[in-house]
This record gives C-alpha cells, structure tokens and sequence, in this order.
C-alpha cells in the first residue's frame, strides 16, 4: 500500500457513490445512438468522453450551479467529445433522457466491482452507497442483482439533499452508527464526491476508471484506483489492520 491509501487505514466502513464508480453508462447504446446521428465515435472515444463530462461538472459544481444543469452538461459535453456533431448534441440528448426514464442508462457494473464488493464485506467492512440518484438507486442495484452486496443505500431524491452537500454523507454515517471519520467515501467525480466527502469529514477515495484526472486535479494525498483490483488492494487488511497498526 502506498502512502495514499494510509488515509483510509483503520476505516471501518466503505461507501460507494454509484454511477460511474460501480456501474458503468451503456457505452455500447451510447455509441449505436451516435453512429444513427451519424457521427460514428473513433477509436478512444470512452475515456476522452467520460473526462470531459467530468471536468463539466467539476467546472459547474464549483460555480455553484445547481441541479439539474450539471447533469445535462455532462452529457453534453461527453457526447461532443465522443465525436457528436454540434447539431446532433441536443436530439441526442433528449434521446438519451427518453431511454433513461423509461430504464437506465448506467446498467452495467464495472468490471471487477461486484467481486470487490464482497471482497471487503469478507474483510469485516460495512458496504453502503450514497447516490445522487432519481429515487431508483434501489431498484438499479436490485435489476442488477447486486442490491445485497450493499447493507442500505442513501438516494438523494429519497432524503432531499445531494452530493456534495455534507449533510447526505452524514445521514449514510448516522445509518451506519458510526463518524464520518471512520468511513471512507469511493466515488468518480473530484468537486461531488472527493471534495465533497473530505468535507463532510469522511476519508474520500477516487475511483478513476476512465483515466479523466491528471495528477495534478487531485487534491493532494487522495488514493486513487484506477481498477477495482487497486481498490481492494487498498483496503486489504480489513478495519483490523488500522487499529492494531495504531496501538
């Protein structure tokens, strides 16, 4: 484990944002809608997307923009990048609310996260997630069939608050009974859910899948994982391992 990852030595929980970090968009969907717009994606269009959408956000959610505008400018700014034509951005956002609302348009789980789910449950930590969501989150993980590799899960349109807001971190942490500083907080966003989790006190993590953050856009001494293994072997030990290594 490298210097990072002693940030989160001795946690006793680990909470997951979901999008993004545990289910992936349906690229493959996302990509039949392009080629019909007629702006085929090329070769790399994933990762130079998913950054995009990213710095999107963390660009609006730092100028305190509220929702739901940073969630449509992600889209935005994801379907150019992945080689939209300009005039084709606004049907094809509006294509892919419509499949949205009538299923999901993050359907799929990350490579590697279900099996690290149950990885850290056998390694004594608590599960949970924390989601800016539609009051689906629920429903997502139970369609996916991975609900039970999760002990609750706190949606934002369920409690009225999102992320970065602390007070939705606090209300997983009050769920769990314990303090935002023995929870570490997994998430793929850098403004919503690093930033926002180091607010409320709990020990952020970032889940870069994609390759969308230098170095240098990561606030200093934050782990990074860049493949669900990397995360497991972050937390290997188990919440044992930080409290004896305190002694």
């Amino acid at each position: 484990m490298n210097g990072r990852w002693e940030s989160v030595r001795g946690v006793r929980a680990v909470l997951f944002d979901l999008g993004g970090t545990v289910i992936s968009i349906d690229h493959p969907r996302v990509a039949r809608y392009l080629t019909e717009a007629g702006g085929a994606p090329p070769d790399g269009w994933v990762g130079r997307a998913e950054r995009a959408g990213r710095l999107e956000v963390d660009r609006l959610v730092r100028a305190g923009t509220p929702p739901p505008d940073p969630w449509r400018a992600f889209w935005e700014a994801f379907l150019l990048a992945a080689g939209a034509r300009p005039e084709a951005v606004e049907p094809l956002f509006h294509k892919l609310v419509d499949f949205h609302r009538r299923q999901h348009l993050w359907n799929r789980p990350e490579p590697g996260m279900v099996e690290a789910l149950g990885a850290l449950t056998r390694l004594g930590y608590r599960v949970a997630a924390v989601s800016n969501s539609d009051g689906r989150a629920e429903w997502l993980l139970a369609s996916l069939g991975i609900a039970g590799d999760f002990e609750f899960v706190v949606d934002s349109t369920d409690v009225g608050v999102e992320k970065p807001d602390p007070r939705i971190f606090h209300l997983a942490c009050a769920r769990l009974g314990l303090a935002p500083g023995q929870c570490a907080y997994v998430g793929d966003l850098v403004t919503v859910d690093v930033e926002g989790a180091a607010a409320a006190g709990l020990r952020p993590v970032l889940m870069d899948l994609y390759g969308s953050y230098r170095m240098d856009e990561v606030p200093a001494g934050v782990p990074r994982a860049a493949e669900a293994s990397q995360l497991l072997a972050g937390f290997q030990g188990g919440p044992a391992a930080g409290r004896e290594g305190a002694r």
